[in-house]
């Protein structure tokens, strides 16, 4: 959409009077604000973590880790992977902070990471 299209349509939102503002640049620099004041770098590390979450063996992984903490094996067990598929899977929940290891003798246990998942769920609620 053209700059003129956005204005022509903030425009008719204005004289809709369903907006406090009734000058079109002045709707855009508070717009534009508002736009500032969200942090990037949190912004970048939260699509990081959308993204992570953005595969069925993944999310499976986690209604797992919702039970109890669980090691390597078991989720290969559960859910019929391969070890360089679930530790494939379980790195990548691990980079974005989704899940942390935990090292248990010879064991690598991997139990949720609730900070980062309610941190997540307040982005989206608002």
């Amino acid at each position: 959409m053209s700059e003129t299209e956005y204005k022509a349509r903030l425009r008719r939102l204005l004289e809709s009077g369903l907006c406090s503002t009734e000058n079109v640049q002045e709707h855009i620099r508070e717009l534009r604000t508002l736009v500032g004041q969200i942090d990037e770098e949190e912004v970048k590390k939260r699509s990081y973590v959308l993204k992570a979450l953005a595969d069925p063996i993944r999310i499976k992984i986690l209604h797992l880790l919702r039970k109890r903490p669980m090691c390597t094996c078991e989720i290969m067990a559960a859910l019929d992977l391969t070890e360089p598929n679930a530790s494939h899977h379980l790195n990548l929940l691990e980079r974005n902070a989704v899940v942390k290891s935990e090292r248990m003798g010879k064991w690598v246990f991997y139990k949720l990471q609730p900070s980062t998942l309610h941190n997540l769920a307040s982005t989206i609620k608002g």
